[in-house]
């Protein structure tokens, strides 16, 4: 295993970067900040030490607790707002000093960990586009929606504040939800496509022009501050996380539940606890890592059935028509469609 793993409950995640502009966002707004904190096992100095640490259940806690604050998705996006003009935290002004696009992605891909722990990157590049796939490090439930519309927000500030314009890119989710759409078109110009995983689609053409306030200077000394803050906080991952990296780099082998036990050095029972602990199955994680796969093969590569049933591990074009209907609800031809 490359990596230790992080629990639900482990003091991971700094909090001055997380989940801060989010809190005093709803402590301007009026909220008092005893509700704010509620059931999260903080307190109004943990606030003040730039190196306070919270465990992802922590974090979930105060998301909750600002959304019954301020319903509906604008939440979602005046924090993104607030990490567009934030002047305090070294990962925020490290991406806007960045010389062009590419290196503002480089960089929040190797330190997302300091402000959207919850949720991770895959990057696929095709045909002059390049994707950004978002997957879920845990089980988020209904805090899902919210956290890819923290992300998507910012990331689609930064390349308006930057480069001035968001023509081109496109944008999928999982959730329809006609409010959050509608912040999306009225903000960005965008409308946003439904698929079965999220993802911010960009022209390659936009990842080298350079950006409006990029500085190697400045870049340099919050790079600096970045490595620091990375040294105080554990360089962990989550199981869920670690498992479908794997399952996506052996999509073809389509390992067993037994197979991936042994890899973990885990009894059979071991790992089911541990999937369960965090509320899925191998079988679901496997499903979703396939369906995945298929839907970028499909749209973007252009692949036949009889091709992607081989990737996948199907000897049997039938069968993998069968399981894609399992796993999409469509037929492969339906989803071309």
């Amino acid at each position: 295993m490359s990596k230790a793993l992080l629990s639900f409950d482990d003091k991971a995640l700094l909090l001055s970067a997380t989940a801060l502009d989010m809190i005093l966002l709803c402590q301007r707004r009026g909220f008092a900040l005893d509700t704010l904190l509620k059931g999260s096992k903080l307190f109004e100095q943990d606030l003040r030490k730039a190196t306070t640490k919270i465990s992802p259940q922590q974090y979930l806690q105060l998301v909750g607790n600002c959304q019954k604050a301020l319903p509906g998705p604008e939440l979602a996006y005046l924090t993104a707002q607030s990490w567009l003009h934030h002047n305090h935290s070294p990962l925020l002004l490290m991406l806007r000093y960045s010389a062009n696009l590419q290196q503002a992605l480089l960089s929040f891909y190797r330190y997302r960990s300091q402000l959207l722990p919850l949720l991770y990157l895959r990057l696929q590049r095709l045909q002059g586009q390049l994707r950004l796939v978002v997957r879920p490090s845990f089980a988020l439930d209904k805090q899902q929606s919210f956290v890819e519309q923290v992300l998507f927000h910012y990331l689609l500030g930064l390349i308006k504040q930057q480069l001035g314009t968001t023509a081109g890119l496109s944008l999928t989710t999982t959730v329809v939800d006609q409010h959050c759409n509608w912040l999306m078109q009225h903000h960005w110009q965008l409308q946003p496509g439904h698929a079965l995983q999220s993802s911010l689609i960009l022209p390659s053409a936009l990842l080298k022009p350079p950006f409006a306030e990029a500085n190697p200077q400045l870049w340099q000394q919050q790079h600096n501050w970045c490595l620091y803050l990375q040294q105080s906080v554990p360089d962990k991952t989550s199981f869920t996380e670690q498992l479908e990296q794997w399952l996506f780099a052996n999509l073809r082998h389509a390992p067993s539940q037994e197979a991936a036990a042994q890899h973990w050095g885990l009894s059979l029972s071991s790992f089911k606890r541990l999937l369960a602990q965090h509320h899925t199955s191998y079988q679901q994680l496997q499903d979703q890592v396939k369906a995945c796969a298929a839907q970028h093969a499909l749209l973007q590569q252009g692949m036949s059935n009889k091709e992607l049933a081989s990737r996948l591990g199907y000897s049997d074009e039938h069968n993998f028509r069968r399981a894609f209907k399992r796993w999409t609800g469509l037929l492969p031809s339906q989803l071309r469609s």
